[in-house]
């Protein structure tokens, strides 16, 4: 009778211990859900921010590249796009080729920083300027540009740098250098 009562009580204690490590388990199960769903957000916010910065860094590059937009008069860009298309005729950007823009992307006017009359000359032209009392100016710029993504509402801010050398006739005072 006794060895009856044992096996009872045993077989009680079984399903206990079974039930508790049934909720250990399901705790375990989602609590590796969450930690990969969070990552997975982790990243997609990393790659929007990385993406918002490079076509950031795209818009200051064409913006340096054209001098005619830092003298006589200094412009930026706006390259805010709609899906009709770009409100500029610059690049519509537009990462994943949907047809649908994806970043508007707004270069500030350059900044002129430092300007410095080049003496001696380094070419021929700045040397004959510098006997005629005209002188080649170096010049030292600031270009901020500011890149939103339309789905995320990420927003990078990129700040670039550039020297320009400009021929004699330049006027620095026109610049606010």
């Amino acid at each position: 009778m006794i060895g009856m009562t044992t096996r009872q009580r045993q077989r009680g204690v079984a399903m206990v211990i079974g039930m508790i490590m049934l909720v250990l388990i399901t705790l375990l199960v989602v609590s590796a859900i969450n930690s990969g769903s969070i990552n997975l957000r982790i990243a997609g916010n990393m790659q929007a921010e990385e993406g918002a910065r490079a076509v950031a860094q795209q818009a200051i590059e064409q913006v340096m590249g054209a001098s005619a937009k830092f003298y006589p008069t200094p412009t930026g860009i706006n390259y805010q796009a709609s899906p009709a298309g770009p409100l500029s005729t610059a690049a519509n950007y537009d990462i994943n080729n949907d047809g649908i823009p994806d970043y508007t992307v707004w270069v500030a006017p350059p900044v002129c920083k430092v300007a410095a009359k080049e003496v001696p000359g380094r070419t021929a032209d700045c040397i004959n300027g510098a006997r005629a009392g005209l002188y080649c100016w170096d010049t030292v710029w600031e270009v901020v540009g500011t890149a939103t993504d339309s789905v995320t509402g990420v927003k990078q801010v990129v700040t670039q740098g550039i020297t320009i050398r400009f021929a004699p006739g330049f006027n620095p005072t026109t610049v606010n250098c």
